[in-house]
This record gives structure tokens, sequence and C-alpha cells, in this order.
């Protein structure tokens, strides 16, 4: 149980940690608060910014606001 006295996967659905690629092991910045064996899903990616300063600032060709509002007019008539 948690804190919060309710089981982990009832109270949490994400935690965001960062971690550092070093000897073969992922090794996290900062502790979480889990329960010992907690069994986990780890997801591996590169921050956008490393991606902009690679490649350069995308451009975009389609005003993702109208793209956005298009799309909830869609949903909604649906």
């Amino acid at each position: 149980m948690c804190e919060n006295n309710c089981f982990w996967d009832d109270c949490v659905s994400a935690i965001k940690a960062y971690a550092v690629y070093k000897d073969g092991m992922l090794v996290l910045e900062d502790p979480v608060s889990l329960p010992e064996h907690t069994r986990v899903e780890v997801v591996i990616r590169k921050k956008f910014s490393e991606f902009v300063k690679k490649f350069g600032e995308p451009e975009a060709k389609e005003d993702i606001d109208q793209l956005l509002l298009a799309n909830r007019r869609r949903m909604r008539d649906e």
C-alpha cells in the first residue's frame, strides 16, 4: 500500500523520472517512492531539444491549432 492507504496501481498511473545510462544500467537521477520489487514499464526516448539541436527547428506544414479545431468538430459531429 502507498502513503494514501491504497494499492500503488490504484493511486498512480505514471511517474516521470530521468535516468542516465551508466555501465550497462539505467541509474535514476532522483529516488522514486515505490514498494520493493514493483515491476514497472520503461520507455526510453531522447529529449526533443536534442533533436532540434541536431536537425534544426522543424517546419510545420499545417497550423496545429486549425487541425485540433477541425478534429474536435469532427468528433463532436460523429
